[in-house]
């Protein structure tokens, strides 16, 4: 029974721990000279961008052990998270070691990074590749090969670890972390054609899916429903504009589309107008206006619009809005003011 409490003074420990870590290298900072102080700046460079890599691959390694279950929008967010890291890594190794003995150390830090750009980049080709064409036998392939450059990356980055181990090779305070972007412990003969068939699973969310709507529709003046459930428009102008709110449900960006209008009502013929509607990226939405739609009190007019994505559309239902309105009469106002 006396476990518990001891659980807790260790955790307490961490805290004091971090905060002497962060003051000796604070101290060396500030006690070394130009080349060591410079030096140390480095190296914390490098453990802090090798420290991005691990978290940002930390999530893809998870991400990718259900594949199934992915939607296409997380993934692609997770992958640039990665590759952003990657990146940063790279700027780091790229620059010029302060200290000769390093160099070995960092030409392994760029190599491992380069590995690891390589194999996650032609991971993610081969995994939309996959999504998309469910019949393409090659992709399997595409994924072995690059499961063999982020191992290639692996190894490098081990022996990184291990040439900072050396004694005469400037090391950082900290440890360097653990790196894993893909859960490949298996070999790749069996997770490659296990990942290709998870993407192309019914649940998986990772093919493409492109789909537009028109997601609102309201007018100004604004209609509302009328005490007898009649949908009416207040008759405080001659005109309406109609404003729509078409947005991408989808997971990829739209195309341009088109917009039509068309609106009828009182003797007149229907009034037939279009307007352009931009690409949408995913989960964004666009406004588009129809203004100066000429109305006649106590009329009752029908509106329809009918959205053309001009490209591929998983769900067409959507692309058609319809409804009908009357104008209400002008309500007479009394003056309620006197004179002097």
């Amino acid at each position: 029974m006396f476990d518990a409490p001891k659980k807790r003074r260790r955790r307490r420990l961490v805290w004091p721990l971090l905060i002497s870590v962060v003051i000796v290298v604070s101290v060396l900072v500030a006690t070394a000279g130009g080349d060591a102080r410079s030096t140390i700046t480095y190296l914390e460079d490098v453990q802090t961008t090798a420290r991005q890599i691990a978290r940002a691959g930390s999530t893809l390694e998870t991400l990718v052990g259900d594949l199934s279950r992915v939607d296409r929008t997380e993934f692609e967010s997770v992958v640039e998270g990665v590759r952003t890291a990657l990146d940063d890594a790279g700027e780091v190794a790229a620059n010029r070691a302060p200290d000769d003995e390093l160099l070995g150390a960092m030409t392994l830090y760029r190599l491992a990074v380069e590995a690891w750009r390589q194999g996650v980049d032609g991971f993610a080709d081969a995994i939309y590749l996959a999504a998309d064409e469910p019949n393409n036998e090659s992709v399997v392939d595409d994924v072995a090969s690059a499961v063999v450059s982020v191992r290639a990356g692996d190894d490098i980055y081990g022996a990184l670890l291990a040439e900072f181990d050396r004694e005469e090779v400037p090391s950082p305070v900290g440890e360097m972390p653990e790196v894993r972007l893909l859960p490949i412990d298996a070999p790749i003969t069996v997770i490659a054609p296990a990942w290709v068939e998870a993407v192309r699973s019914e649940a998986s969310g990772l093919a493409i899916r492109p789909s537009i709507r028109i997601e609102q529709v309201t007018t100004k003046p604004e209609m509302v429903q009328s005490a007898d459930s009649q949908i009416v428009v207040p008759a405080v102008a001659d005109t309406i504009d109609v404003m729509v709110v078409v947005g991408n449900s989808g997971n990829t960006a739209t195309g341009e589309a088109t917009l039509q209008l068309t609106f009828t009502g009182g003797e007149g013929e229907p009034v037939v107008e279009s307007a352009a509607v931009p690409p949408i990226e995913p989960g964004a939405s666009t406004s588009v206006p129809f203004r100066e739609l000429a109305v006649t009190p106590g009329v009752f007019y029908e509106l329809l619009l009918e959205l053309d994505p001009e490209g591929p559309d998983l769900y067409q239902e959507d692309n058609r809005y319809s409804t009908g309105f009357a104008v209400n009469e002008a309500t007479p106002t009394t003056d309620t003011t006197s004179s002097a």
